[in-house]
């Protein structure tokens, strides 16, 4: 089943909070954040589009708290 775009979610956590130390695919912190870069180069190869241009301080996103989203109301 693929999820719709606007029902995808994402944390963000500290390297050094315990969450960020579940190791789901294995290895330390540096090892798992370079497999998420060889995956995301991947990827973005694969679309055949450019690399975006936009700054990490000019990403195109909207930080909500959780309970200001409509799912949970």
């Amino acid at each position: 089943m693929k999820t719709a775009r606007h029902q995808m979610t994402a944390r963000v956590v500290s390297l050094r909070s315990p969450e960020a130390s579940d190791a789901r695919v294995g290895g330390t912190i540096a090892e798992r954040i370079a497999i998420i870069s060889t995956l995301s180069a991947e990827l973005w190869t694969r679309t055949g589009r450019p690399l975006p241009a936009y700054t990490r301080a000019t990403l195109p996103i909207a930080i909500v708290q959780l309970q200001h989203t409509s799912e949970h109301r």
